[in-house]
């Protein structure tokens, strides 16, 4: 999990850079298509594939959904706001968000009231990044778009909250991660070629085709093996508070953009997330023992 803040938050910096004169959906689009079709040859050998029934079909369905809203959020959200603010935002949702969902989804009651009080910590200094951001004392200029990008780093969020779970739902009935990953990008394929100006792909495959590599493989396809695998051995509320280290990391990498001017209000609310995150962590191995 931790191999996977480090990538994803330096794939998310370069992205950041580079969608501000290129094509989102073209880079997304191919990078999607990548995970689908490699892990649809990887997940022909495995072996004692589970039956496909009716309530795990709807679970794939679902995933499919959320996977679309999430990635496609969080990519547009890095094109129009700071992705430090961003990523905490995203990461601030899902912890309290997953403990309601997780309740509701897999049916394991209420949950501690360390993780309720840790999960509303989190979100309310979410808030307070929205503000940093929005007042103009973040690391960059706010602009015409900037509520848009917020917006859609809200919903992603929320999405992939679902999506850990969704995922654990599908392990717990026998799915591999191969083939989960196999599976669930057929939505955001779909959506993304309605989305996408078709007559520009090939295009844009020739003029940035190593920096549309480089984003799918930092941020999308190896990140994705290195999650699945934490959430095989672990709960969803867990991963959601390992990935809350990831604002403080992502600022941390903003100073190779030169976009971007640090800013220490972004930067005390990175680190009071991953503080409260890290704490809780403790506290749940200590409960545990």
């Amino acid at each position: 999990m931790a191999l996977y803040v480090v990538l994803s938050a330096a794939g998310e910096v370069y992205a950041a850079s580079y969608f501000q004169q290129a094509d989102v959906f073209v880079a997304l689009l191919v990078s999607c298509a990548a995970v689908c079709l490699t892990f649809n040859l990887l997940a022909g050998h495995d072996k004692g594939k589970p039956r496909v029934t009716n309530s795990a079909l709807l679970v794939f369905v679902s995933l499919n959904f959320v996977t679309a809203i999430s990635w496609i959020g969080l990519f547009i959200g890095l094109k129009y706001a700071e992705p430090a603010i961003v990523v905490a935002f995203m990461v601030a949702l899902g912890p309290a968000a997953t403990i309601w969902l997780n309740a509701l989804i897999r049916r394991q009651g209420t949950p501690p009231g360390s993780d309720i009080v840790v999960s509303v910590l989190i979100a309310a200094i979410g808030s307070y990044m929205i503000w940093v951001s929005a007042s103009g004392n973040g690391g960059m200029e706010w602009g015409s778009r900037s509520s848009f990008g917020l917006f859609l780093a809200i919903v992603a969020g929320l999405s992939l909250a679902l999506t850990n779970i969704l995922v654990k739902l599908l392990f717990d009935r026998g799915f591999s991660g191969r083939q989960v990953l196999a599976h669930r990008f057929y939505g955001a394929i779909l959506l993304l070629l309605a989305l996408v100006d078709q007559s520009s792909i090939m295009l844009e495959l020739s003029r940035h085709w190593l920096a549309i590599t480089a984003i799918g493989l930092s941020t999308i396809i190896v990140p994705l093996l290195l999650i699945q695998e934490g959430l095989r051995r672990v709960e969803p509320f867990t991963v959601n508070l390992v990935l809350s280290t990831a604002p403080v990391i992502t600022f941390l990498f903003q100073y190779f953009d030169s976009r971007i001017v640090p800013s220490p209000h972004t930067f005390v609310g990175n680190v009071l997330i991953t503080a409260v995150a890290v704490g809780n962590v403790c506290l749940q191995y200590r409960r545990s023992a």
